[in-house]
Order: structure tokens, then sequence, then C-alpha cells
């Protein structure tokens, strides 16, 4: 790997063992997406392009499954929770859309993914995990 590489750690965890394993998943299709700007050409690229769709995809997904936990539990940021979800979402689009039209580099757009995610993991998802405990 690079020095892009996330390494999953427990100080990661929201200590609820279905989130943690979408935030693991999450993890290793980032270090997919870095492997990927190591390979260059045409092919890497297109291969770059699916895994970005794939994790993008897979981010809606369990963006949906937090919001619906949060939701059980009664946690009372869910509002902004879900704004910063769709916050993301739009901040993505735009992103593959420079991207694909050559204005920025793959390795930019790894890098956006893996800072939002440690960053939402490590600041929006900590405040919600004591409501978790809950379920």
């Amino acid at each position: 790997m690079n020095d892009d590489s996330v390494f999953w750690d427990d100080s990661f965890s929201v200590g609820f063992a279905p989130i943690d394993n979408q935030h693991k998943d999450l993890v290793a299709m980032t270090n997919e997406l870095f492997l990927g700007c190591k390979r260059g050409a045409v092919a890497a690229d297109i291969s770059f392009m699916q895994t970005v769709r794939k994790a993008v995809d897979y981010a809606k997904t369990h963006f949906v499954t937090e919001e619906r936990y949060m939701g059980k539990v009664e946690y009372p940021g869910l509002a902004v929770h879900k704004e910063q979800h769709f916050q993301f979402v739009v901040q993505i689009v735009n992103a593959l859309k420079e991207f694909e039209g050559g204005n920025t580099a793959p390795i930019d757009l790894a890098r956006f993914l893996k800072n939002w995610l440690l960053e939402h993991i490590a600041k929006s998802d900590k405040q919600y995990a004591p409501y978790l405990e809950r379920l």
C-alpha cells in the first residue's frame, strides 16, 4: 500500500457491529481506490471509476442504515446528520463530474473520500454511538 492507505483501528469504532462492519467496508474500498491510483493507464482509470461508483453506492446504502438506527434510538442529532450525508452526496457528485471532465486527478478524489469518511466517523458518528447502546 502507500502512505494514503487507511488501516482500521478500534478508535474508529462506534461500538455497534452493523455500523462498524459497514465502516470497515468503506475503508477497504478507499484503499482499493488508492491501489487503483498506483496502476495508471486507461484500464486503471476505468477500474478506478468502477470502484468509486461502488463506494458511493455503498456509502448511500450505509447512510440509510445509519439513519434508520439513529431513528430507532431517537438520536436528537438525526436531522443534522442526514444533512451531512446529503451534502456528501452533492460533493461527491460534483467531484465525479470534475474527475470525468479531466479536472481532478484520481488521487485527489481518493483523498477526498478518505478524508471525508475518517472525519465523519471520528466526529459525527461518534456522537450517536452512546445512543446505539439502547439497541
